[in-house]
């Protein structure tokens, strides 16, 4: 039997709402998860500004028999409260709260996209707390054609525009370079215009995005020793180049760094059993399912 319930912690005044759930069943007593107790090194899943703890079901059956998935809404932030920080710091805070909250002594974290940017720094900070990080999609710098264009998106969905704001993010988060093959491209983005309509009536979502904008990189420029790391890509992401992607790799103690060549940015979507397998094989130490690439 599955046990969900939904938490809420609170950082500088800043609701983070996070979903638990876990298998009740002897393999779960086993792992020292009796009801009512804390999760044992729980998965905790991040993901980019657009995706909120309801958008993990593709994880959930590789996870639960060996370990509490752990799904977090990472809250809009108003930059005026940023103070001496950035969104970034605060991001981490509201992470650190609900560790705390699980009250599990360590956690395994995967983060994409701008949850990767959050795991990370959090993991700097942290590294006692953190028994494997997994990170896919590493943002890059943003450029000022991405901040433009995000800007524009952002100004749709405010305006009422969802298919204004659906079309820009759609392509905007794609590979569109038809010299590049990339793995399920059209379907890939007839689901995220659907899917971006939707989020352009949530607000939570809308403000987290422009969040992002003014958000600083600095874990790109920072390493990290002590905690096994796994870095993947899609071949033609262009949000971060791969050459860049490898020199943020190396940056890491002993990490390892996997590319899928017939991917993007959405490599979530266009292969999601690739994924699965490196949550699997790397987080949940399983032998990886063979990925085509």
């Amino acid at each position: 039997m599955i046990e969900e319930y939904v938490r809420t912690v609170t950082a500088h005044g800043v609701p983070y709402n996070y979903r638990v759930l876990r298998q009740t069943d002897p393999a779960a007593e086993a792992r020292g998860e009796a009801a009512g107790g804390p999760p044992a090194e729980p998965v905790i899943a991040l993901g980019g500004v657009l995706e909120g703890m309801h958008d993990w079901a593709y994880l959930e059956g590789a996870v639960l028999p060996r370990a509490s998935l752990v799904t977090v809404d990472l809250p809009g932030l108003d930059p005026a409260a940023f103070q001496d920080g950035d969104g970034l710091d605060l991001l981490c805070e509201g992470l650190a709260g609900i560790v705390e909250d699980l009250g599990a002594p360590r956690v395994k974290l995967y983060g994409y996209s701008l949850g990767a940017a959050v795991a990370l720094q959090y993991t700097q900070g942290h590294p006692e707390r953190v028994a494997r990080l997994l990170l896919g999609g590493v943002p890059g710098d943003v450029t000022e054609e991405i901040e433009t264009h995000l800007r524009t998106a952002v100004g749709c969905a405010r305006a009422g525009d969802a298919d204004g704001f659906a079309a820009l993010m759609a392509d905007g988060l794609l590979c569109l370079d038809e010299s590049h093959h990339v793995h399920r491209r059209e379907l890939t983005r007839g689901y995220l215009r659907r899917f971006m309509r939707n989020a352009a009536h949530v607000p939570r979502k809308v403000d987290l995005l422009a969040t992002a904008l003014v958000t600083r990189r600095r874990p790109l420029h920072d390493g990290l020793s002590g905690v096994p790391t796994l870095v993947f890509s899609g071949g033609h992401d262009h949000l971060n180049p791969h050459e860049k992607l490898l020199e943020f790799a190396a940056m890491i103690e002993g990490s390892r760094f996997v590319s899928f060549p017939d991917c993007d940015h959405m490599l979530p979507l266009q292969r999601p059993e690739a994924v699965t397998s490196l949550v699997a094989s790397f987080l949940l130490d399983e032998p990886a399912a063979q990925a085509s690439g």
